[in-house]
């Protein structure tokens, strides 16, 4: 199959990034060699380096799959959308009166996702350690003014403008949103804290006894909502809505079983894109440069080069 003049240029960059990488390698071997004295802590660095190097590489393709795939599905109206992979825009409708509120901020939403961080002790004094993920709200409709969809959001990638960010020892004003003690009870419900982190946590100030627990971690939310009457970009599979409502509810948006791609964002198509586009260069060629520079260093330690 003869290339496209895109796909030669693509090819050419590539060849020469890695001649250029390889050149600076190995021009600065004696450089190395005369400054730098590894030990075995820069051996295990060396080692993971290049461990999260080929993980980044091979996500930024996965990326790189994601984005080709939503350039190459055209954005439809919802009256003309077919079986299979589609776009939709359009603004968030509830299903009569089908709302949730937040965990977080209480707000009245149709779907919602919270990031949960714990605080925990590290050689540096403390930092931010990834708790749980929770998602959950109600089947909503998308209406473009031709027509309207029902989307189902369990399983979709969120794109979603951050609604709040609550930390339990410093809540501020919290308004008509959660306690801090709530914040706790709901965090270690979502997910019970494993017993190796016990003596690594950082205690909060909020009183003790949350869950039964003899002490209170510290935690910190990141709240985003699906919100009624906003607008956002769909791109999932369609089919047959098993229970329609009537005869302009025969449709819905699922994540699909062949094709995985199911992504609500709050970006237009052209930002998504863009995205995902820069997203997938910097994953992958940032991975292959870490990757590329850890495994020489590791060579050159091990006396390989």
């Amino acid at each position: 199959m003869a290339l496209t003049i895109r796909q030669a240029l693509r090819m050419i960059l590539a060849w020469a990034a890695f001649f250029v990488l390889a050149g600076v390698l190995f021009a600065s071997r004696t450089i190395f060699r005369r400054y730098v004295n590894f030990d075995s802590a820069v051996n295990t660095l060396m080692v993971g380096g290049f461990g999260a190097g080929l993980f980044w590489f091979f996500k930024g393709f996965r990326d790189y799959r994601e984005y080709r795939v939503l350039a190459d599905v055209p954005e439809t109206p919802i009256r003309s959308i077919p079986m299979g992979l589609v776009e939709i825009h359009g603004k968030a409708k509830p299903v009569g009166d089908q709302l949730v509120d937040s965990p977080v901020s209480r707000t009245p939403c149709l779907f919602y996702k919270v990031d949960i961080a714990i605080y925990v002790r590290n050689p540096k004094g403390g930092g931010w350690k990834h708790h749980a993920t929770d998602c959950n709200g109600v089947p909503f409709y998308l209406d473009d003014g031709t027509g309207k969809v029902l989307v189902k959001g369990r399983g979709a990638e969120f794109d979603l403008i951050l609604t709040v960010v609550r930390d339990t020892e410093n809540m501020g004003q919290a308004g008509s949103g959660a306690s801090a003690a709530e914040l706790i009870d709901y965090a270690l419900s979502v997910h019970p804290l494993r017993p190796a982190l016990d003596q690594t946590l950082v205690q909060s100030m909020v009183p003790p006894g949350v869950n039964g627990l003899d002490f209170t971690p510290r935690l910190c939310f990141w709240e985003y909502c699906i919100l009624p009457d906003h607008w956002y970009d769909v791109t999932g599979t369609c089919i047959e809505n098993p229970t329609p409502k009537d005869e302009h509810d025969r449709n819905m948006i699922v994540k699909g079983q062949n094709e995985p791609t199911f992504l609500i964002s709050w970006r237009s198509e052209k930002e998504i894109e863009r995205t995902l586009r820069n997203r997938a260069a910097l994953h992958i060629f940032g991975g292959a440069i870490l990757s590329i520079v850890c495994l020489g260093l590791l060579l050159f330690r091990l006396g390989w080069l």
